[in-house]
């Protein structure tokens, strides 16, 4: 680990290596997004690309249908139709934030549920 590195980088690391699969998923969609916003080429390909070969195509249908959209947003970002795919990929980011919270409710009422036996017990 270098001592001299920014403090930003530090605070980036950390922020990745302490987040669960979805919170890192959320956060490439994010750097897709950006891309996307300033014109980026490379950086929205780079993104898409680490989407797409995160998918698990074995899994059905809906890994599927990720891997199209994710397709056919790098084909718009190709032609320079960033907003279009910026768009896409801020619908999608609005899906997974639903999965998250969602997640993030059930584990807390499992943990109230745990603590309610723990009390009673």
């Amino acid at each position: 680990m270098n001592p001299y590195r920014q403090p930003s980088q530090r605070y980036r690391e950390v922020q990745v290596t302490s987040a669960n699969p979805l919170q890192r998923t959320l956060m490439v969609y994010d750097a897709a997004i950006l891309a996307c916003r300033k014109g980026d080429l490379k950086g929205a390909t780079a993104a898409l690309n680490v989407l797409r070969n995160s998918l698990d195509l074995e899994q059905g249908p809906v890994a599927i249908g990720l891997f199209r959209l994710y397709q056919y947003c790098a084909d718009l970002a190709r032609k320079g139709k960033y907003e279009e795919a910026a768009h896409i990929l801020q619908e999608l980011v609005q899906a997974w934030v639903e999965v998250l919270v969602r997640q993030e409710d059930a584990a807390r009422q499992a943990s109230s549920a745990q603590d309610a036996l723990t009390f009673v017990c």
